[in-house]
Protein backbone atom coordinates (compact mmCIF):
# COMPACT_ATOMS: atom_id res chain seq x y z
CA UNK A 1 0.00 0.00 0.00
CA UNK A 2 1.00 3.11 -0.53
CA UNK A 3 2.75 5.51 2.40
CA UNK A 4 -0.06 7.92 2.18
CA UNK A 5 -4.06 7.13 1.22
CA UNK A 6 -3.64 10.83 -0.67
CA UNK A 7 -7.20 10.18 -2.49
CA UNK A 8 -9.23 10.16 0.81
CA UNK A 9 -7.29 12.92 2.08
CA UNK A 10 -8.37 14.49 -0.61
CA UNK A 11 -11.64 14.04 -0.75
CA UNK A 12 -12.34 14.57 2.77
CA UNK A 13 -10.30 17.71 2.85
CA UNK A 14 -12.19 18.88 0.43
CA UNK A 15 -15.65 18.23 2.45
CA UNK A 16 -14.22 20.66 5.24
CA UNK A 17 -13.68 22.99 3.11
CA UNK A 18 -17.20 23.08 1.12
CA UNK A 19 -18.50 24.87 4.33
CA UNK A 20 -16.72 28.16 2.88
CA UNK A 21 -19.02 28.24 -0.34
CA UNK A 22 -21.61 28.62 1.89
CA UNK A 23 -19.73 31.09 3.84
CA UNK A 24 -19.05 33.29 1.43
CA UNK A 25 -22.51 33.13 -0.40
CA UNK A 26 -23.77 34.70 2.89
CA UNK A 27 -20.69 37.30 3.57
CA UNK A 28 -22.97 39.99 3.58
CA UNK A 29 -25.07 38.59 5.26
CA UNK A 30 -23.18 37.69 8.55
CA UNK A 31 -21.78 39.98 11.48
CA UNK A 32 -18.35 40.97 11.51
CA UNK A 33 -17.77 39.18 14.50
CA UNK A 34 -18.85 35.92 15.31
CA UNK A 35 -19.47 33.11 17.76
CA UNK A 36 -17.30 30.49 17.37
CA UNK A 37 -17.42 28.92 21.13
CA UNK A 38 -20.12 27.94 23.22
CA UNK A 39 -20.96 26.65 27.18
CA UNK A 40 -22.35 24.07 28.28
CA UNK A 41 -25.76 26.04 28.36
CA UNK A 42 -25.26 27.35 24.98
CA UNK A 43 -24.26 30.38 25.27
CA UNK A 44 -21.34 32.03 22.76
CA UNK A 45 -17.96 32.51 25.48
CA UNK A 46 -15.51 32.82 22.00
CA UNK A 47 -15.45 35.00 19.33
CA UNK A 48 -13.53 35.33 16.28
CA UNK A 49 -13.77 37.90 12.93
CA UNK A 50 -15.63 37.11 9.95
CA UNK A 51 -12.75 35.93 7.97
CA UNK A 52 -11.20 33.84 10.45
CA UNK A 53 -14.50 32.12 11.25
CA UNK A 54 -15.65 31.43 7.60
CA UNK A 55 -11.97 30.50 6.06
CA UNK A 56 -9.84 30.06 8.84
CA UNK A 57 -11.66 27.29 10.66
CA UNK A 58 -12.15 24.66 7.90
CA UNK A 59 -8.35 25.25 7.26
CA UNK A 60 -7.34 24.52 10.56
CA UNK A 61 -9.81 21.25 10.30
CA UNK A 62 -8.07 20.48 7.35
CA UNK A 63 -4.64 20.76 9.27
CA UNK A 64 -6.26 18.17 11.55
CA UNK A 65 -7.54 15.99 9.17
CA UNK A 66 -4.35 15.78 7.37
CA UNK A 67 -2.29 14.79 11.01
CA UNK A 68 -5.33 11.88 11.68
CA UNK A 69 -4.74 10.33 8.08
CA UNK A 70 -0.94 10.16 8.53
CA UNK A 71 -1.36 8.79 11.70
CA UNK A 72 -3.68 6.30 10.52
CA UNK A 73 -1.64 5.59 7.26
CA UNK A 74 1.46 5.47 8.73
CA UNK A 75 0.08 2.81 11.45
CA UNK A 76 -2.02 0.70 8.79
CA UNK A 77 2.16 0.67 7.12
CA UNK A 78 3.44 -0.99 10.07
CA UNK A 79 0.18 -2.87 11.90
CA UNK A 80 -1.74 -3.45 9.41
CA UNK A 81 -5.52 -2.07 8.04
CA UNK A 82 -8.92 -2.26 9.06
CA UNK A 83 -10.04 -0.58 6.05
CA UNK A 84 -13.97 -0.40 7.30
CA UNK A 85 -12.82 0.89 10.66
CA UNK A 86 -10.21 3.27 8.87
CA UNK A 87 -12.67 4.92 6.49
CA UNK A 88 -15.16 5.55 9.13
CA UNK A 89 -13.02 7.54 11.90
CA UNK A 90 -11.16 9.80 8.38
CA UNK A 91 -14.88 10.83 8.11
CA UNK A 92 -15.42 11.95 11.67
CA UNK A 93 -13.94 15.26 11.33
CA UNK A 94 -14.98 15.85 7.81
CA UNK A 95 -18.74 14.97 9.25
CA UNK A 96 -18.27 16.89 12.02
CA UNK A 97 -16.85 20.34 10.32
CA UNK A 98 -19.49 20.28 8.00
CA UNK A 99 -22.53 20.00 10.62
CA UNK A 100 -20.79 22.46 13.41
CA UNK A 101 -19.46 25.00 10.15
CA UNK A 102 -22.84 25.25 8.99
CA UNK A 103 -24.75 25.29 12.88
CA UNK A 104 -21.70 28.67 13.51
CA UNK A 105 -23.05 30.42 10.45
CA UNK A 106 -26.29 29.79 11.07
CA UNK A 107 -26.22 30.86 14.63
CA UNK A 108 -24.83 34.52 13.02
CA UNK A 109 -27.83 34.71 10.61
CA UNK A 110 -29.57 34.82 13.51
CA UNK A 111 -30.88 30.99 13.99
CA UNK A 112 -32.47 29.91 16.86
CA UNK A 113 -30.06 27.27 17.49
CA UNK A 114 -28.99 25.44 20.58
CA UNK A 115 -25.53 25.11 20.22
CA UNK A 116 -25.29 22.96 23.21
CA UNK A 117 -27.76 20.30 21.88
CA UNK A 118 -25.98 20.65 18.67
CA UNK A 119 -22.61 19.59 19.72
CA UNK A 120 -23.97 17.00 22.06
CA UNK A 121 -25.75 15.37 19.11
CA UNK A 122 -22.40 15.51 16.87
CA UNK A 123 -20.82 14.17 20.09
CA UNK A 124 -23.03 11.51 20.49
CA UNK A 125 -23.32 9.93 16.80
CA UNK A 126 -19.50 9.89 16.62
CA UNK A 127 -19.72 8.02 19.47
CA UNK A 128 -22.28 5.03 18.39
CA UNK A 129 -20.80 4.89 14.89
CA UNK A 130 -16.99 4.05 16.64
CA UNK A 131 -18.85 1.88 19.40
CA UNK A 132 -20.54 -0.28 16.74
CA UNK A 133 -17.63 -0.94 15.15
CA UNK A 134 -15.17 -2.01 17.83
CA UNK A 135 -16.50 -5.32 18.62
CA UNK A 136 -16.27 -6.11 15.27
CA UNK A 137 -12.06 -6.49 15.88
CA UNK A 138 -10.45 -9.91 17.02
CA UNK A 139 -7.06 -8.11 17.81
CA UNK A 140 -5.70 -4.77 19.24
CA UNK A 141 -2.65 -3.44 17.40
CA UNK A 142 0.46 -3.21 19.50
CA UNK A 143 0.00 -5.65 21.99
CA UNK A 144 0.37 -9.14 21.74
CA UNK A 145 -2.85 -10.68 22.81
CA UNK A 146 -4.90 -13.48 21.93
CA UNK A 147 -7.88 -13.91 19.67
CA UNK A 148 -10.35 -14.10 22.16
CA UNK A 149 -8.92 -11.48 24.91
CA UNK A 150 -8.69 -8.70 21.70
CA UNK A 151 -12.11 -9.91 20.83
CA UNK A 152 -13.35 -9.49 24.69
CA UNK A 153 -12.15 -6.42 25.01
CA UNK A 154 -13.31 -5.35 21.86
CA UNK A 155 -16.48 -5.96 22.99
CA UNK A 156 -16.34 -4.56 26.17
CA UNK A 157 -14.84 -0.70 24.44
CA UNK A 158 -17.52 -1.06 22.36
CA UNK A 159 -20.54 -1.72 24.75
CA UNK A 160 -19.04 1.42 26.75
CA UNK A 161 -18.60 3.95 23.76
CA UNK A 162 -22.29 3.06 22.61
CA UNK A 163 -23.51 3.34 26.13
CA UNK A 164 -21.83 6.67 26.45
CA UNK A 165 -23.09 7.78 22.60
CA UNK A 166 -26.64 7.20 24.08
CA UNK A 167 -25.95 8.96 27.00
CA UNK A 168 -25.32 11.97 25.10
CA UNK A 169 -28.13 11.59 22.70
CA UNK A 170 -30.34 11.30 25.25
CA UNK A 171 -29.01 14.48 27.30
CA UNK A 172 -30.29 17.05 25.08
CA UNK A 173 -33.72 16.37 26.23
CA UNK A 174 -32.75 17.28 29.98
CA UNK A 175 -31.29 20.00 31.73
CA UNK A 176 -27.69 21.16 30.09
CA UNK A 177 -26.40 19.81 33.31
CA UNK A 178 -26.71 16.57 32.06
CA UNK A 179 -24.97 17.20 29.27
CA UNK A 180 -21.76 18.57 31.06
CA UNK A 181 -22.35 14.81 33.44
CA UNK A 182 -21.68 13.34 30.11
CA UNK A 183 -18.41 15.15 29.54
CA UNK A 184 -16.91 14.59 33.06
CA UNK A 185 -18.11 11.04 32.28
CA UNK A 186 -15.85 10.79 29.47
CA UNK A 187 -12.90 10.06 32.07
CA UNK A 188 -14.24 7.21 34.30
CA UNK A 189 -15.27 5.84 30.57
CA UNK A 190 -11.55 6.04 29.67
CA UNK A 191 -10.20 4.25 32.64
CA UNK A 192 -12.49 1.89 33.37
CA UNK A 193 -11.60 0.96 29.66
CA UNK A 194 -8.00 0.61 29.99
CA UNK A 195 -8.35 -0.79 33.80
CA UNK A 196 -10.60 -4.00 31.65
CA UNK A 197 -8.27 -4.64 28.78
CA UNK A 198 -5.12 -4.65 31.02
CA UNK A 199 -7.16 -7.11 33.45
CA UNK A 200 -8.29 -9.19 31.06
CA UNK A 201 -5.23 -9.34 29.36
CA UNK A 202 -2.69 -10.45 32.57
CA UNK A 203 -5.65 -12.93 32.88
CA UNK A 204 -4.75 -16.57 32.11
CA UNK A 205 -8.62 -17.52 31.39
CA UNK A 206 -10.93 -15.71 28.88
Amino acid sequence: MKMIKWKIFLITALVCLLPMLLGISLWDRLPETMAIHFNVYGEPDGFATRGFTVFGLPFIMVVLQFICCIIFDLNAKTKGERKKFERVTKWIIPVMTMVLQIAILGYGLGWQLDMRTVAALVVGGILLTVGNYLPKFDDIKHYDLDTEKARKINRFIGFETVIMGLLFLISVLLPPMATLVCILLLIPYALIGVIYGIVVGKSKDV
